[in-house]
């Protein structure tokens, strides 16, 4: 055999190797940060003897608690998945954090707490957990295993940004402030904290992200019972709140404005935004589609009860849109990542191939 023919298989058994040794994944590794529709398990590994840490929350897919705000996979569990690589372990769990780690906390805000005490929220009692404050877990994390901040894993590794800022809202929402100040006055202050958490991030050497939007809030069965109306007009033609799906588009809107300034700031890094409220909308326009039959009543809890182990849990969560009122299903988790991977809201990030 010719030596640049032996040249060349060696080469490509390398390549083969490699790709083996990374289980298939065009990414070696995944890092998310967001709130608890991210969150793995670090909430429950920081507050103990919480609901959430004991059945009936993870019954469909792991069979336990997982510390998950939901009865099974979040869209991050899907995405991992999807390109291959395991899933997410939380910071505070412990383990191997070779192929990832997830930063997402429940309760976690874009802004710190001052800046929101400043923008008129009353933050009393507020741990301060915050965009800024999970990426400085992640420098943590680089500074204890110097093997991850090498710049060829950071560069190819794949990012999840969100989603974040949802809390800030539904905090200004619970405390009675205007939805046109929330607009004007939030909606710029929690666009700042991510493009800084971003930039953060892009100086550390990452290149690669995702950025999810905002939900559809107005179709949540918490917020459907609190700003219930006898207007027929305040609710679109599947019962979701206009007005309030109006302020998820509007965040939205910014946010995609504000990823592509980035992505001309920086034009060696993708940022790919996430579309969850087309893909959201789509499942409620047709839930049937995705084998759910009840949109806007939780499976968990009600009548009184929380989503605990006393409380009543329906017989067929994968029928349900809504675990207990505020989070969803596993279902409708399953049907917005769906819309993400494989159309037609995919992300082209999603569907690279590792020969690409």
């Amino acid at each position: 055999m010719a030596s640049g023919n032996r040249l060349h298989l060696m080469i490509v058994i390398l390549l083969l190797l490699n790709i083996h040794h990374a289980n298939g994944s065009c990414f070696p590794a995944m890092f998310s940060f967001g709130d608890s529709l991210q969150d793995t398990g670090n909430f429950v590994n920081t507050y103990a003897n919480t609901s959430v840490s004991k059945p009936p929350w993870g019954l469909t897919y792991f069979h336990r608690a997982t510390g998950r705000f939901s009865n099974g996979r979040l869209i991050l569990d899907f995405i991992a998945q999807a390109v291959g690589l395991p899933l997410v372990p939380p910071i505070r769990g412990g383990g191997d954090f070779s192929r990832g780690a997830n930063f997402a906390f429940a309760g976690a805000t874009a802004q710190d707490k001052s800046a929101l005490a400043g923008l008129g929220l009353d933050v009393t009692g507020w741990g301060n957990y915050s965009l800024a404050v999970e990426i400085e877990w992640f420098k943590d994390l680089l500074r204890s295993e110097p093997s991850l901040a090498e710049p060829t894993f950071l560069g190819n590794s794949l990012f999840m940004v969100g989603e974040i800022g949802g809390n800030d809202y539904n905090a200004a929402l619970a405390q009675g402030i205007p939805v046109d100040q929330i607009t004007k006055v939030f909606v710029p202050s929690v666009l700042g904290a991510i493009s800084s958490g971003i930039t953060t991030l892009i100086k550390l050497g990452a290149r690669n992200f995702i950025v999810p939007g905002n939900l559809p809030i107005g179709c949540v069965p918490e917020w459907l019972g609190k700003f219930y109306s006898t207007d027929s007009g305040d609710y679109d033609e599947h019962g979701c709140l206009v007005w309030m799906n109006d302020l998820s588009l509007y965040h939205n809107k910014a946010l995609q404005d504000e990823l592509n300034w980035l992505m001309e700031l920086y034009p060696n890094v993708t940022i790919a935004y996430a579309d969850l409220f087309g893909s959201g909308m789509r499942m409620f326009a047709n839930p049937q589609q995705f084998g759910i039959t009840v949109p806007f009543t939780a499976c968990c809890g009600g009548h009184g009860h929380g989503c605990d182990e006393t409380g009543p849990v329906c017989s067929n969560p994968l029928a349900y849109a809504s675990w207990e009122g505020f989070h969803p299903t596993e279902a409708t988790y399953r049907a917005i990542s769906d819309g993400l991977i494989r159309g037609p809201f995919a992300i082209p990030l999603l569907n690279q191939t590792c020969s690409s």
